[in-house]
């Protein structure tokens, strides 16, 4: 059984490990040999809720 539950924890490690890469800010896409890396910016956004202006910055990627 603690043999079970260790190679649960570490399988889950494991997996953890290999996902965490993937929240990267930089997406790299590759066609046709190409590379084309999405490119982001910062944008800041005014409107207006529950009757208060509110300013938020909001990334936009193209």
């Amino acid at each position: 059984m603690k043999k079970m539950l260790l190679a649960t924890a570490l399988t889950l490690a494991a997996a953890s490990a290999a996902i965490a890469p993937t929240q990267a800010a930089t997406v790299v896409v590759k066609t046709n040999d190409h590379m084309h890396a999405k490119h982001c910016r910062t944008k800041v956004v005014t409107h207006w809720r529950h009757h208060h202006r509110v300013i938020e910055k909001v990334r936009v990627c193209n």
